[in-house]
């Protein structure tokens, strides 16, 4: 065929590294497919769903109990299977639950339904993964008949729309139209990026048709609808149809109508762009345009009926602002991520959304500073943070809270105090001693130093117990003068760490003026309180005539003012406490079975704030309203 042989020899060669270079073409290009695909894999791993925090334990509200008719239905939100209060109103239509005022009281012991479990890996997000079977027609039909009608006739990447896409791009001289698929959707926004490049939509095809290969059509309308972003809510991120439902709706999906379902798939288009606090036109536009066509490929019960009218839109869209004011999403968030089992799950619903609640009721107090919350509640056995019967919380999660609870000082204020008086009794003092309330100066090496009072004394002696009571400052330190600060040092210094001497030198100290993490605090009163309770019994005194007893009276302390009737009833020791121009606020509290210790302060940029709040406005409301509201009668203070 050839006779020159150069040209024979060109071709033989020309064969011979063609096939050479297509050969390395092929293993450059498998080597690419095989890295790509295991990169994929390792990416679906990590959506495996996994049981969260949040179930470990059943949520039981005891009978006689008060409950916040508010926060029992804001966690209502989040029980499994249920249309948003249904549970609520079955068990008042069965009697189990009165309605008094703004309160439910339980007539029997009421096991709470299971809560959702949260398998978002994302900080401030929920994610309710469900199966195809959970998957309401109307949602999985809307999202095909929207986003890919031909689906289920393609693999992974559909020919006839990327011809018809092409078509449309050339002809409008830009790009107008993508010919991706759902599964092609799917891939970009779990695994990839939006950038327009061959590099990007080569890898995007090589996941698509992976995908279509290890996984039914079912697995894969199941996968997009549980892992796509929905937009946030109270702040909070919202993955998948479920979350999705419950923030925009607040129902589960099942109960949602055709045309609800089909609003909810028009959001996916843009969260935000067609977010129905401000785009509530847009939203409109969109979802009747949806449901028309929904319509017309008789995957929706064509029904005029189910548009909504003016009337619906502006409801739905008042009740989306309103909720979207609440708390009830950040403060279940926050739950699901804690794994401590001493309190029940719809216990710490009631702590973390008593938290909210503080912060935004003293939001104008605190003039914008950057609040911090931390919270550490033990069983009366537990000497340390290692401890089993043992719950801790910070309200900043995207910080660590062992960092913040067990290492972070914050000056104590008050605190201490029962401390400071018991030492007082052990050394010779009686509660009923009356001490001047004269202001008084005293001498020491670095200068003249005279303690204040927060408010003016009504007459010019009071007793040791009023004293105590009312965290006067005068008072304690007169009589810590005349016991001698050296006597008392040796004294405190067994209770009290930290405690710089000589105390004649630094008798701020006993007003407050040290510091102590919030871990240190409740080890200082954990071992007060047990070592109070075994004076008790080897004395034989009686509890009444103690600083437990005195300290237990809500209505004659300091927080007598916020304290309310019904906790007011109830004798559960505490004790405020408050510094550095209000930035540290405490309180801490034993009620015979817990121990209780509450900061509430500014974290950052300290130096320019001067806030008028107290540890019983901030730290003891916190308090008030997690024991009155939990579900659980109270316990008050007794020594077993």
């Amino acid at each position: 065929m050839f006779k020159n042989p150069k040209m024979k020899k060109i071709l033989v060669l020309g064969v011979k590294w063609g096939t050479v270079f297509g050969l390395l073409l092929l293993i450059v290009i498998g080597g690419y497919v095989y890295t790509t695909i295991n990169d994929l894999k390792l990416s679906l791993n990590e959506m495996t769903i996994e049981k969260s925090a949040v179930q470990q334990s059943p949520s039981i509200l005891e009978m006689d109990s008060y409950i916040d008719k508010k926060q029992l239905l804001d966690i209502s939100t989040f029980f499994e299977d249920t249309k948003n209060a249904h549970a609520i109103e079955d068990l008042m239509d069965v009697g189990e639950l009165i309605e008094y005022q703004n309160q439910f009281i339980p007539t029997k012991d009421i096991y709470l339904p299971k809560t959702l479990d949260n398998q978002c890996q994302r900080f401030n997000c929920l994610q309710f993964r469900k199966s195809f079977k959970e998957i309401p027609a109307p949602i999985w039909k809307g999202l095909l008949g929207t986003e890919d009608f031909r689906f289920l006739e393609h693999e992974g990447v559909d020919p006839v729309a990327i011809a018809r896409a092409i078509v449309v791009d050339i002809l409008a001289m830009k790009f107008v139209q993508g010919g991706s698929t759902l599964t092609q959707q799917l891939v970009k926004n779990l695994f990839l990026t939006n950038e327009r490049t061959l590099g990007r939509k080569f890898k995007e095809m090589i996941y698509a048709l992976y995908i279509e290969h290890i996984l039914s059509k079912e697995e894969i309308v199941t996968l997009y609808l549980n892992e796509m972003f929905w937009g946030t809510f109270q702040g909070v991120y919202l993955k998948g149809f479920y979350a999705a439902s419950l923030a925009y709706f607040n129902k589960a999906p099942k109960y949602l109508t055709d045309y609800e379902a089909t609003l909810l798939i028009s959001l996916l288009k843009g969260p935000y762009f067609y977010r129905p606090t401000k785009n509530i036109e847009r939203l409109k536009s969109r979802a009747n345009a949806v449901y028309k066509r929904l319509s017309e490929l008789d995957l929706m019960a064509s029904k005029t009926s189910e548009i909504w009218d003016e009337n619906k839109w502006l409801a739905f869209q008042e009740d989306f602002i309103k909720r979207n004011k609440k708390f009830n999403f950040k403060a279940y968030y926050q739950v699901s991520k804690n794994s401590e089992s001493y309190l029940e799950p719809y216990e710490k619903f009631i702590l973390v959304s008593s938290v909210f609640e503080i912060q935004d009721y003293l939001k104008e107090r605190s003039k914008g500073a950057d609040i911090g919350v931390k919270v550490l509640i033990a069983g009366r056995e537990c000497e340390d943070f290692n401890c089993e019967d043992m719950f801790s919380y910070y309200s900043k999660p995207e910080r660590v809270k062992m960092t913040a609870i067990s290492q972070e000082a914050h000056q104590v204020g008050s605190l201490l105090k029962p401390i400071v008086y018991d030492s007082f009794i052990d050394l010779g003092k009686s509660y009923d001693d009356e001490v001047s309330t004269s202001p008084l100066t005293l001498k020491l090496k670095s200068g003249t130093w005279t303690p204040k009072d927060y408010s003016k004394a009504k007459t010019q002696e009071v007793t040791l117990k009023y004293a105590l009571q009312k965290s006067k400052n005068i008072p304690l330190i007169r009589t810590a003068e005349e016991l001698g600060f050296d006597k008392l040092e040796e004294n405190l210094s067994k209770r009290i760490p930290k405690l710089k001497s000589p105390l004649a030198e630094f008798p701020a100290q006993l007003l407050g003026a040290l510091e102590l993490s919030v871990e240190e605090a409740f080890m200082t009163y954990s071992k007060f309180i047990k070592n109070k309770c075994d004076q008790i019994k080897e004395n034989d005194e009686d509890i009444e005539d103690t600083v437990l007893y005195f300290m237990s009276n809500a209505g004659e302390t300091t927080i007598s003012k916020v304290a309310s009737s019904k906790f007011k009833q109830l004798h559960i020791f505490g004790k405020t406490g408050t510094s550095n121009n209000g930035l540290d606020s405490w309180y801490y509290a034993f009620d015979g079975k817990s121990h209780f210790v509450i900061w509430f302060g500014v974290e950052s940029n300290r130096d320019k704030y001067d806030l008028p709040i107290s540890g019983a406005a901030s730290s003891f409301r916190i308090l008030q309203k997690f024991i009155l509201n939990r579900g659980k009668l109270p316990s008050e203070v007794f020594c077993p």
